[in-house]
């Protein structure tokens, strides 16, 4: 569709604009923590005081050849190295289904308080605790405020890192004869592949009583363009027997800029 196409080529643009801003920023500036393209959110959190913006695209089949395509975003803000906000959810969706038109709009947006628990050097415990508010249409969000909670472990063996998260979130409106609670799950390992390249594999899950389960497969590199700026792309694939989904995905994490 045409509105994909724009918006590949709208994020190749931004992508190219932060990360030449990011070459002009000085070598010692504070390097970005990228939390994209990963299900998993690390413990840490960016770098304190500076405002950090994460988007991206993403085209998306079911197996029932629904197409959705999404324009996702995240801000992150650290007051100091254990605690921080984060704003974020989907700036634009478009769902088409076989044979229609389909729809598209504006998606519905979170906020999450996020608070680190160092351990030691290597390892630290995190938790996100935020509201999910209904600003998309009835049809394309959940149309009633839901409620999220996740726990972080977060540990380096060597120069491979590894995410584990486990939470759940609380629909204020739920689907016909399926429980309020969702339970989620996902764990995800990075491993550098060179001073520039890196490269993420992650198996990921959810499960509520009444609906179907749903897991899938993560893949995705990574390409570190400067400190402040980080690109990624990859693709995900649902495991489960009725839903063979294909999900192609890219995106870039930069720095925007110091506040305090």
């Amino acid at each position: 569709m045409k509105w994909r196409r724009c918006a590949w080529a709208l994020l190749a643009a931004v992508c190219a604009l932060a990360c030449n801003a990011a070459h002009a920023v000085d070598d010692e500036a504070p390097s970005v923590t990228p939390y994209r393209p990963t299900v998993s959110d690390p413990a840490s959190l960016s770098s304190p005081g500076c405002i950090e913006v994460e988007t991206g695209i993403s085209s998306l089949r079911d197996a029932d050849a629904t197409r959705t395509a999404t324009a996702p975003y995240l801000i992150k803000y650290a007051f100091d190295a254990d605690h921080g906000l984060l704003l974020g959810g989907d700036a634009w969706i478009d769902v088409a289904a076989r044979h229609t038109h389909g729809e598209r709009g504006a998606g519905d947006t979170f906020l999450a308080w996020k608070q680190r628990f160092a351990v030691d050097e290597s390892s630290a415990f995190g938790i996100e605790a935020g509201v999910e508010t209904p600003t998309a249409r009835d049809t394309l969000g959940i149309g009633k405020p839901a409620y999220r909670i996740i726990g972080i472990y977060s540990v380096d063996v060597g120069s491979t890192h590894l995410d584990l998260n486990a939470g759940g979130t609380r629909f204020t409106r739920a689907v016909a004869h399926a429980s309020s609670w969702q339970n989620a799950w996902s764990a995800a390992l990075s491993h550098p592949l060179s001073d520039a390249f890196g490269a993420a594999l992650e198996l990921s899950g959810t499960a509520q009583r009444g609906a179907h389960a749903a897991h899938q497969v993560l893949g995705a590199i990574n390409y570190n363009l400067a400190r402040q700026c980080v690109l990624d792309a990859g693709i995900a694939y649902g495991l489960d027997r009725t839903d063979h989904s294909r999900e192609f995905f890219l995106g870039a994490t930069w720095l925007l800029g110091k506040v305090r």
